[in-house]
Order: structure tokens, then C-alpha cells, then sequence
């Protein structure tokens, strides 16, 4: 999601060039002001901007170069130099401007502005030009009215930068003379064709259905006359073979007629850009959307000579193969179905057996084009496809769609790939995104569709004949909506309103909407990527579950990026262009939309590359990354737009002009003289009036709109100072600089309280000092790893421990689970045990012994006596081993002891 950086920039601002380039200098006041939706409609007379209903593309670009319409004119300017020019001409206030002297408003309206901040572009047009856009090469600029469209040939930006900046006159052609015409019917869409050889082919579809498809050659001027393909749509979706003749009529039919009925065109665009990173079909398919709700879909369109994708071939070679392998094996195949795929091999094999004109690219470094013809068989105008259904049949919904967006989806790289045995992968290899075509719908409400198309659009053609049987009823095909998002509240709805896609230029899968209230931006990045894993897994069970997750997740970013206020512009025209938007070095990531003459910008911020990570630490990272956009956003601060006064302010009352036009010369005289009580003189002052009441209400709401500014600029500043004053009290409560409140104490302790506390957090500072230092050395010790001879020291230690009886908490345990009178004394214990047994029946026999020692050397029965000599050394051995073994023990238990001690500290 990208965040606002900053609104309309300086030298975009009033009394720049970079404002003069949008502002008109005698706008044409319309007749009557905005109406809101399903109010009482205009009166007859009022002027055909007020009734015009369709789409406002009144700005294109070319890189950084952009053309606008202003009146009855296109301005080209060049925002990358304007922005140069005004920061040098800021940096050095001294330097001239690049031309001097003064002209009058009509002359700078005529030959353009004397400092050559932008030059303007006449071209001869009865009409208010309502569309524009550049060919893909940007030699051509597509210019559409209401009802007419002309092709301009574009000089080079060096040639249109020099000085002097006179008008150019555009050497342009009107494109169908006798088609687009304000008898016929009105401009829906201008397309040009993403396969078109070096940008020459243009598509336009009117109102009433009907397709026309140009390709011009510039050694040819009646390239422009007649269409090289033309197709009614009204006969084509009611056509059985490709023998009917589906061509459009010459007389425009007012006459109402049930094929007409859900078939008036609200906008169309293709399915691609012509990208070897999308399917094969996608840039060959024509996307209608239908002012009652209705899409269909033509593929494939494509013109004489056009040069394919690097993909398109081998994708659909492989694709169309491997169903009529799957087609033949089934023996219940149908029969249309199986028409279908014999279809697509002959075209792709028309194409296949062709050998392409090679031709070079613009410089040395553009690699080659190829260039083929459209095949014969099957012919050149393919079955129309739709209405796609979009709700259920229980799910009742009217739409009013106004335009449509397509996101083509990615290639099969695998399906692509899986005959070669190379393990590199392509370089144009896309892994973001997902397989299946994204259809984005906007109605006249504001509401935004994200619809998927799962099954895709393959190209089909009608029958070679008519079937003498009755055909089968195709299938019908459908979208899944995903989400249905608002934009607009119904209190804000104009009778005009018509809002507009406009493609990002950051991410595929991001978009903008215009309409007369804001400009909104769409990303489908939060869950294009989880839907395409769980389209691409082979996993079953729990499918539903996932896809619920998927539902219920974060889904679409929309978010607020320029608001608009008419309040004080509701006497003019209400009209927003689609907004505009571009990425360069020196303007950064930039959106830009014309509002009454004035620019509405916003500076945004690029998006950063992510870097590849595993699936399982993805949660992880969006968590780090959201903390990390929250505490820089709290950082920086909510970006403020810049105040820009009406211009209402600035521009000349009509009540001189209103006298001129509109009062005779016979009443003129009594302008000048006192004012007399007449019917003339009534008539006069009550037309008067209508003029000038109008000029005031506008001026009444500008200035009360400037007066609720002022009223919260104040509001502001007092809590802005407020809070600086409570920040520099507790500021000098810190430091001590608060001595003035202390100038009555008597017993003069004004720093008291400010020493202790400072003494108690000096204290505090020292312990934890302390104690952090302690706790470093302990983990530090803690933390080394412990080496071999110290395993083997804990090994022994433990091995004493359970001869001299000291057990561990688990082997407590497990003799707290044996059965009574089963436990054993360690082997120590009882070995002292019977040590002391021993000694004591020793000790005892040695006194008997001695006892009769004493009486003689041998006893009454004449038995053999034991010297006390050889006796006493007997007991001295013995004593010495007590004596041993209790010194071990004491020994075992002391060395326990110490190891205590050292692991409790």
C-alpha cells in the first residue's frame, strides 16, 4: 500500500508554470451547475458538456512528457524540465526568466507561455475532445470527441522543448469520414492493439456494439478511410456460420430492436499488454463491458500483420495438442468441444507454416520483430463469447457498469517448459501473480467488482456453414465474484458520473478509480499469491476450508489517495479526468489528475522489493515489516495538501459581456443615465441579476470555505502552542530552570526536590549498572559450551553422589514409585555398615582373648594360646582400616558438600 509522501508540490502550485500548464484563461461557464443524481435534468438549451455520458481521458503521457486538454487545445509539457527549471530558478532568484517582456492574456493563450514552460497543440475540432492516448511507440496520439476520432502524428520532445514555444499546428487525420460522424454513434473506447507492429493499429468501439479495427500506413492516406476489419456486434451474437455477412451498416438505425437490447458498450479493453509473462490468448482478446451489466469477450482479434508474444505460439501449440490427445482418447467427446480444438490447431498451424518478416528494432539494442500475417482458416472474425454470468440466478442485481479492467494471468511455465530438458529457468519468468484473468468492473455508483475467471478465454470461431441440425446450446460461461467494494455514497452521485480505471505502474495486480469525489487505489497483492497456491495444489481435502480463509483474510487494500471538493466550483464543469500516473528518476512515484483547471497531485511512496522467503516465516516478516511502516508513519506525520484559492478569486466577471451581448444598442444609453422606472429597465436589471447572483454564490462559498480554514488554522496554532508550552514547562521542570516558582518558599529548598531526585535515580542507575554486570559474567560463563573433560567430571560427580546415598530429584521419583521393602543401600553405605559390624565382633573377641592371655599361656584343657604381642598387632590393622574407610567417607561427603555450594552461587 503505498502512503503519501506529499500532496500537490510548489511547482505545481498558483503562479507557477507548472499551474499555468492546466489553467484556462477564459473558461466557458456552463449553463447550469452540477446536478446530483436523479434531480430535475437541465433545461433544452443547455451546452453539450451537461449532457455528454462516458468515459473523461482527457490526459495522456509519453514517459515523463504529458498531454492535456485544455479547451479546445492539447497542452504538451514536459514535468521532469518543469520541475528542474522552477527549482533553479528558486535556487538563483536573480536569473531571469528564459524569455522577457509582457504579452496580453490573448496572445499567451495563442502562441503559449513566453518562459516555454509548456507549448500548445491546435488541431481543428468541432467538438470538446473527451479522450486521448499514445501509441505504444509514441509517434501517434489517438484524439477522440464524442463522436469523432483523429489520429495526430507527434513531433519528437527535443523539437517540441525549443524555443520559441509557438503553437504547433498537428498534421492530423480524421479517422473514418463517414463512421465516426455526429450522425453515428458515440465513442465508447479507443484501443490500440497490443500485437499491433510497431504501435500502427487502433481499435474503436462505439456505443452500438460495433468494432472497427485500423491500421495505418503512413505511405498510405486512405488507411484512415475504411476500417481493415469491422463487426457488428448485434449480428454477431445471434450469427450461426461464418458465411453471414456481420459487417455493420452504413445508416445508423434508431429503431429499437430486440438484438440491441443489453448490447450498448460502456467500455472495452484488451486482455493484455502483449507480455511473454501472460497467457497466450490473453493480448488477442477484446473485453466488453455493457451498460446493463453484461460482459462478453472476443478472441481472437487480431489485425493483417501483427507480431505475437514470444510465448504465444509454443503455449498454445502445446495446449491445443494436448486436448485433442485427451479429446480422441474419450469416446463420449463433444461434438462442438472437439469443432472447438480443430479449430485452434489449424489457426495455430496457419501461423506456423508462415515465414515471418524479420524486422529490426528502433536502435541497436532492440531486438528484432517478427511479423506475420492474421491466418485465413479460420477466418478473421471470431464467436463472441458471453454475457459471462456473474451472480447466481437466486442473487438478483442491476448493474450500470461504466468501464472494466483486465489482469491477464501468468503463463504455465511448466506446461511450457516441460519438453525441454534444461534446468535454467526463462528470464522472463514471473513467480508473483496467478494463473487465472482477473476482470475489475466499476459501475456508475462507484461500487468496484474483483471478479476471476477460472476457466479462461480460448479463441473460438463460428461454423464454416450453417448446420442443417439445430446447434447445441454453448456453455455458458461465468466470473466468480470475489469482493464488491464502494467508493461513492448515494447523497454524492452526480447524473454525470462516470469513474474510470487507471493501471499502476509499480504492480500488475494494482489499480486506481477515478470519479468526481476521489481517487482510490486497489491492490489484490495481499491475497493474489495464497490463491494461486491453493489453485496449483493437488490437495482436495480441505479445499473449501482454505478457500474460506482466503475469503475471510485480509483481502483487496483500498485506499484514499486525492479527495476533491466542488462546493466552491459547482457552476462549472464537473468532469475529472482520469487520473495519470507515472514513475521517473526526478518526479519519483507520481499521481497526477486535472480538476477545473487546476492539478491535483500526490507524491507517493515507492513500494520496496521484497526478498524470496520460505512459506513458513512469511507471517513472521509481515509482522516485522507492518511494526517497522507504523513507527516511521508516527515519525513522519500525516501528509497536509497545500491550500490552492478557487478560482473563483481570479476570474473576470461575464457582466461586461453579458451587456455586450445581451443588451440592444438602443438600451444601452440608459446604462449611462439615471435610472428610470421602465419595463426595459426592469428586464434589464433582472437579467443582470441572474448573472451576478450566480457569481456571488460562488464567491459567498469560496469564502466561507476560506473562512473555515482560517477558523481551524487557528484551532490549530492554539493546541499547536499549547502542547509547546506544557513540553517547554516539563522541559525546565528537568533541568531545574523552574526556579521562579520557588521565589516565596522561605525555607529555601527550590532544588530540593529536584537533588533527591536526582540522587535517587543516580542510585538506581548504579545498581542496575551492577546487577547487569553480574548477570553479563554469570551468561557469559553460562553460555560457553561445555568441553569433554568436564562431561566427564559431571559424570563422576554424579557416580559418587549415588554411592554415598545423594539422589537426584528423578531418581527420588522413581523410588517414590517402587513397592515397600524394595530398596537397596548404596554400595559405600554398606560396606561401611558391615566395616563396622566387623570391627565391633573383632574388637570383642580381642578382649576375650586377652582376658585369657592373662591367665596363662595355655588353658586347662593343654589348647595353644595367642601372644598379645601377635594380637595386638592384629588390632591395630584392623583399627587402621576403619580408620580408612570413614576417612573416604567423610572425604565423599565434604567434596559433595562443596559442589552445593558452588552451583547455589
Amino acid at each position: 500500500m503505498p502512503k503519501v509522501l506529499a500532496y500537490t508540490p510548489e511547482w505545481l502550485s498558483r503562479n507557477n508554470p507548472g499551474f499555468q500548464l492546466f489553467n484556462n484563461a477564459h473558461p466557458t461557464p456552463a449553463q447550469a451547475p452540477a446536478r446530483q443524481r436523479g434531480s430535475i435534468q437541465s433545461e433544452k438549451g443547455s451546452d453539450s458538456d451537461n449532457e455528454y455520458v462516458g468515459p473523461n481521458k482527457t490526459i495522456a503521457r509519453r514517459g515523463a512528457e504529458i498531454f492535456t486538454v485544455v479547451g479546445k487545445h492539447i497542452r504538451w509539457a514536459d514535468l521532469s524540465m518543469l520541475k528542474e527549471d522552477f527549482e533553479e530558478q528558486k535556487a538563483t532568484p536573480s536569473k531571469p526568466p528564459k524569455s522577457t517582456g509582457s504579452r496580453s492574456d490573448l496572445q499567451i493563450e495563442k502562441d503559449g507561455p513566453e518562459d516555454g514552460s509548456y507549448r500548445i497543440l491546435t488541431i481543428a475540432l468541432g467538438e470538446t475532445i473527451r479522450q486521448l492516448s499514445v501509441s505504444p511507440n509514441g509517434n501517434l496520439l489517438a484524439i477522440a470527441t464524442a463522436h469523432t476520432v483523429h489520429i495526430a502524428l507527434l513531433p519528437d520532445s527535443s523539437h517540441l522543448g525549443q524555443l520559441p514555444n509557438g503553437a504547433i499546428k498537428l498534421k492530423a487525420f480524421a479517422i473514418g469520414p463517414t463512421t465516426h460522424v455526429l450522425s453515428q454513434s458515440q465513442v465508447a473506447s479507443i484501443l490500440w492493439h497490443p500485437c499491433g507492429v510497431a504501435g500502427n493499429c487502433l481499435v474503436t468501439i462505439t456505443v452500438d456494439a460495433v468494432v472497427r479495427l485500423w491500421e495505418f500506413n503512413r505511405d498510405n492516406r486512405w488507411s484512415t478511410d475504411s476500417p481493415t476489419l469491422a463487426v457488428d456486434l448485434k449480428k454477431l451474437v445471434t450469427g450461426s456460420s461464418e458465411e453471414e455477412d456481420f459487417a455493420p451498416g452504413r445508416i445508423r438505425n434508431r429503431a429499437f430492436s430486440l438484438d440491441s437490447v443489453g448490447l450498448e458498450v460502456a467500455s472495452a479493453c484488451f486482455g493484455g499488454r502483449g507480455s511473454s509473462v501472460e497467457s497466450a490468448w490473453s493480448a488477442t482478446t477484446l473485453w466488453f463491458a455493457m451498460k446493463g451489466g453484461d460482459v462478453y469477450a472476443l478472441c481472437p482479434l487480431l489485425p493483417s500483420k501483427w507480431q505475437p508474444p514470444s510465448t504465444l505460439m509454443p503455449s498454445i501449440s502445446t495446449t491445443v495438442v494436448a486436448k485433442i490427445a485427451l479429446a480422441q482418447e474419450e469416446s463420449q467427446s463433444n461434438l462442438d468441444e472437439t469443432r472447438q480444438f480443430n479449430d485452434q490447431y489449424e489457426w495455430i498451424r496457419g501461423i506456423d507454416s508462415q515465414d515471418p518478416t524479420i524486422v529490426e528494432g528502433k536502435d541497436e539494442f532492440a531486438p528484432e520483430i517478427e511479423i506475420y500475417n492474421r491466418p485465413t482458416t479460420p477466418g478473421a472474425i471470431p464467436r463472441l463469447q458471453g454475457p459471462f454470468q456473474l451472480f447466481s440466478e437466486d442473487t438478483e442485481e442491476d448493474l450500470e457498469l461504466c468501464d472494466i479492467h483486465v489482469i491477464a494471468g501468468k503463463i504455465d511455465v511448466e506446461a511450457l517448459t516441460s519438453g525441454d530438458d534444461s534446468e535454467s529457468e526463462p528470464d522472463w519468468m514471473d513467480e508473483h501473480g496467478v494463473s487465472a484473468a482477473v476482470v475489475c468492473l466499476v459501475t456508475r455508483g462507484g461500487r468496484v467488482y474483483v471478479c476471476l475467471d477460472l476457466e479462461g478465454v480460448e479463441g473460438q470461431w463460428l461454423p464454416r456453414k450453417k448446420q442443417k441440425r439445430l446447434p447445441e446450446p454453448p456453455k455458458e460461461p461465468y466470473l466468480i465474484v470475489l469482493e464488491g467494494l464502494e467508493t461513492l455514497s448515494p447523497p454524492d452521485l452526480l447524473d454525470l458520473e462516470w469513474p474510470t480505471f487507471t493501471e499502476d505502474v509499480q504492480s500488475r495486480y494494482s489499480f486506481f478509480v477515478t470519479h468526481s469525489k476521489a481517487v482510490f487505489f486497489f491492490s489484490l497483492d495481499p491475497w493474489v499469491q495464497s490463491l494461486e497456491q491453493e489453485l496449483r495444489s493437488n490437495e482436495k481435502l480441505g479445499a473449501p476450508f482454505r478457500m474460506d480463509i482466503i475469503k475471510n483474510g485480509p483481502g483487496t487494500l483500498r485506499e484514499r489517495m486525492l479527495t476533491f471538493n466542488h462546493e466552491q466550483d459547482l457552476v462549472w464543469n464537473t468532469f475529472v479526468a482520469a487520473c495519470l500516473v507515472l514513475e521517473d528518476s526526478d518526479l519519483g512515484y507520481f499521481l497526477l489528475t486535472p480538476l477545473h483547471g487546476e492539478p491535483k497531485a500526490a507524491i507517493l511512496e515507492k513500494p520496496q522489493p521484497e526478498p524470496a522467503l520460505p512459506v513458513q516465516d512469511e507471517e513472521e516478516e509481515e509482522s516485522f515489516k507492518s511494526s517497522i511502516d507504523m513507527d516511521t508513519l508516527s515519525l513522519r506525520g500525516p501528509a497536509r495538501e497545500v491550500y490552492q484559492a478557487p478560482q473563483i478569486f481570479s476570474r473576470r466577471s461575464s457582466l461586461p459581456g453579458f451587456f455586450d451581448k445581451n443588451v440592444p444598442s438602443r438600451h444601452r444609453k440608459l446604462m449611462k443615465e439615471q435610472v428610470r422606472m421602465s419595463t426595459a429597465t426592469l428586464g434589464l436589471m433582472t437579467s443582470a441579476h441572474r448573472v451576478v447572483s450566480g457569481e456571488t454564490h460562488s464567491l459567498g462559498i469560496a469564502a466561507a470555505d476560506l473562512f473555515r480554514r482560517c477558523e481551524r488554522l487557528q484551532d490549530e496554532l492554539r493546541d499547536q502552542i499549547s502542547r509547546a508550552n506544557e513540553n517547554a514547562h516539563r522541559t525546565e521542570v528537568i533541568v531545574g530552570e523552574d526556579a521562579d516558582q520557588y521565589v516565596g518558599n522561605t525555607t529555601g529548598k527550590g532544588h530540593a526536590t529536584l537533588d533527591e531526585r536526582l540522587g535517587k535515580v543516580r542510585s538506581r542507575h548504579q545498581e542496575l549498572a551492577s546487577r547487569h554486570e553480574k548477570l553479563r559474567e554469570k551468561f557469559g560463563k553460562a553460555g560457553e559450551e561445555v568441553s569433554e573433560k568436564e562431561k566427564l567430571w559431571f559424570a563422576e560427580v554424579m557416580k559418587t553422589a549415588e554411592s554415598v546415598g545423594l539422589e537426584s530429584e528423578e531418581q527420588a521419583q522413581k523410588q517414590d514409585q517402587e513397592e515397600d521393602g524394595q530398596e537397596s543401600e548404596p554400595e559405600t553405605l554398606q560396606r561401611y555398615q558391615d566395616v563396622k559390624n566387623l570391627t565391633t565382633d573383632l574388637v570383642a573377641r580381642a578382649k576375650e582373648a586377652a582376658e585369657q592371655g592373662s591367665n596363662g599361656q595355655t588353658n586347662g584343657d593343654g589348647t595353644h594360646v595367642i601372644p598379645s604381642d601377635l594380637r595386638k598387632e592384629r588390632v591395630t590393622k584392623v583399627m587402621k582400616l576403619l580408620e580408612r574407610e570413614s576417612a573416604l567417607v567423610e572425604a565423599a561427603k565434604s567434596r559433595l558438600n562443596r559442589l552445593a555450594l558452588s552451583s547455589t552461587a
